[in-house]
């Protein structure tokens, strides 16, 4: 029994990659993409990434809304308090936190150009009751 198991898997195996080479055959040289080195403005990977505090405690803000300005762009930061916006298109923009409890911050008008990466810390203060 178990020898027709190993069988009947491997004879499966061996068609499911027959399928996958038959959908996907290799391409000559002459039609391969261009290579990555290549750039463009649309191949160009622009980053804003950050972390949000707390700015009495230093702790990180889980669950802040960031919002980047001019776009319909927006995150959550995650348990560290991080957020991240990936190929972001070149301009300036300003990146807007929003939190229960917490005052609305944002930061100066950040200039993105090709291919740079932003980090920033921005600290958020509680509302006085």
């Amino acid at each position: 029994m178990k020898t027709k198991t190993i069988i009947l898997v491997a004879l499966m195996a061996i068609g499911l990659n027959s399928v996958t080479i038959a959908n996907n055959p290799a391409k000559p040289e002459s039609e391969k993409p261009a290579s990555a080195s290549t750039t463009s403005a649309s191949a160009m990977n622009n980053i804003i990434t950050g972390i949000i505090l707390d700015k009495t405690t230093g702790e990180s803000l889980t669950g802040v809304e960031v919002r980047m300005e001019g776009t319909d762009l927006k995150t959550y930061t995650d348990f560290d308090g991080k957020f991240i916006f990936d190929n972001v298109k070149t301009g300036e923009y300003k990146v807007l936190a929003k939190y229960i409890s917490y005052g609305n911050n944002e930061t100066k008008p950040i200039k993105v150009n090709g291919n740079e990466l932003h980090a920033l810390n921005l600290e958020m203060e509680t509302l006085d009751k």
